[in-house]
Formats: structure tokens, sequence, C-alpha cells
């Protein structure tokens, strides 16, 4: 019989910081459930596995780096909430960072619902 490893919500955000962080979409899928939900901003939302892997990519080929600061973070039950500064790097060599507030639902220890409320024009401005 195999034991699956089980990691606290706030580590398990923390890994998804961290597969963002790296570009690592396949780490990143790993994370989400097959029917994830995804919106950030006022963007559509993007539903289903294979849609967001293909938003992650799409993401990733748009800025240089990324890299995700946490300031801090609430949970009650299925739910987090994540405080953050996010530092960009643009195409172009700038640099800036920008405040971001995330949440995060989780099912059956996988993230199903993420959020992300912030304006992240001045990346691509």
């Amino acid at each position: 019989m195999s034991q699956q490893i089980s990691v606290s919500p706030e580590e398990q955000v923390r890994e998804v910081f961290a597969a963002l962080d790296a570009k690592d979409v396949p780490a990143l899928a790993a994370l989400m459930t097959d029917d994830v939900r995804l919106r950030l901003g006022n963007l559509d939302v993007v539903e289903g596995k294979s849609a967001f892997v293909e938003a992650s990519h799409a993401f990733n080929k748009s800025v240089a780096g990324v890299r995700h600061n946490v300031i801090n973070l609430w949970s009650d039950r299925d739910a987090l909430i994540v405080e953050l500064e996010v530092d960009y790097t643009r195409l172009d060599g700038g640099e800036l960072t920008l405040p971001c507030c995330n949440l995060f639902r989780l099912r059956d220890g996988l993230v199903s619902d993420y959020r992300v409320y912030m304006d992240i024009t001045p990346v691509y401005a």
C-alpha cells in the first residue's frame, strides 16, 4: 500500500508559487484539479487543466521572470487568501513590483479555484 505525503494548505500554496517562479508548468499543473478554474483580474475565466496549462505557457512567454513574495496568508478550511508582492522582469528587461491578492480553494489536496486580484497592466506597458 502506497503512502500519500500530505502537506498543509499553506505549504501547498507555496509550492504553487515556487512552480510559477520556476516557470515549471508540469509541476504547477500537478497541483491543480482537472476542472480547475483560473481568473486573473478582469480577464475571462480559464476552465479545465488543459486550458490552465495553455494559459500558463502563454504567461511564461510574456515575461522574462516572476517572483512571488508572500506577505500574509490566511487559511479557513478549504480557502486560502494570500497577500503578495510580485516582482516581474519584463521582456524588455524592465523590473517592477506589484501588489496582489490571491484566493485559492482546495479540493482533495489540489487547487480547484485560483483567483488573482491585481492590475497586471503595468507589466505590459
